[in-house]
């Protein structure tokens, strides 16, 4: 279920911590899922890995940071 847009006056990024608040987390976490997109790899990451550019597949695959 998609969650309502946060508002313009939630932060998207904590000032404190640095982090994405949660509020905006959600919101983009229930509209976007990264596997539907063409180009991103349905493997799951494991804790730690990032998302990086793989020439040969064209694919955004997870590898370690």
């Amino acid at each position: 279920m998609a969650l309502p847009f946060p508002g313009l006056d939630v932060p998207v990024v904590d000032p404190q911590t640095g982090q994405m608040t949660q509020s905006w987390y959600s919101y983009f976490q229930s509209h976007h899922r990264l596997a539907q997109l063409p180009d991103v790899s349905t493997v799951a990451p494991t804790n730690g890995q990032v998302l990086v550019w793989n020439a040969s597949t064209k694919l955004w695959t997870p590898a370690a940071n």
